[in-house]
């Protein structure tokens, strides 16, 4: 398929709420059990006008305390595709997955916990592999040694995207106790 054309930012304060909308209140990394409670009840606006903060909170002290966190993909000056990345120490549902062990930041490893193409007819047009390639040239020039996340085998339906995806981008399966969320690593 032939690939387009599009714009890729980093994250700020100042660009925060061009997030996705799908993924503006989404705490499933990095606050779990907010997650959990609010699946359970199916959030009233009051509620995901709460989470939304909490997310914005997360990022602001992110970006202080690690620099870039996340990008977005923009296209025709839309923003259509998002991607969230940190130390794992900033990402604790990371403990609740089989595979192990992921990276921590004193290693030279960051985890993405996100890689989504929000708008479903641009998937498999190239900016999915644009924004991975970003968030590759970003670490290497900061000085990161590898890039971990878990890719869900044979479905595309999961935040950080199908395994087929980072195996064809270069990522190695580093560790398989979980045959469908295997931890994937790739050395910069």
């Amino acid at each position: 398929m032939k690939e387009i054309e599009v714009q890729i930012e980093d994250i700020r304060e100042a660009n925060l709420g061009d997030i996705p909308e799908s993924c503006t209140g989404c705490l499933y990394w990095e606050f779990p059990q907010e997650f959990e409670k609010v699946k359970a009840e199916k959030a009233e606006a009051q509620k995901k006008s709460e989470l939304e903060q909490k997310k914005r909170e997360w990022f602001v002290q992110t970006l202080k305390e690690f620099g870039t966190c996340g990008k977005i993909v923009y296209y025709n000056g839309k923003p259509v595709a998002y991607a969230q990345f940190a130390p794992s120490e900033r990402l604790p549902n990371i403990s609740d997955y089989e595979s192990k062990p992921v990276g921590k930041l004193g290693e030279g490893v960051v985890f993405i916990s996100c890689l989504y193409v929000a708008d479903k007819t641009l998937r498999g047009k190239g900016i999915g592999e644009a924004l991975l390639k970003s968030i590759i040239e970003d670490l290497k020039r900061r000085g990161f040694k590898a890039v971990e996340t878990f890719a869900r085998r044979g479905n595309s339906e999961n935040p950080s995207g199908p395994l087929e995806f980072y195996i064809k981008n270069g990522f190695i399966i580093k560790d398989k106790t979980n045959p469908e969320f295997p931890l994937l690593q790739l050395y910069l």
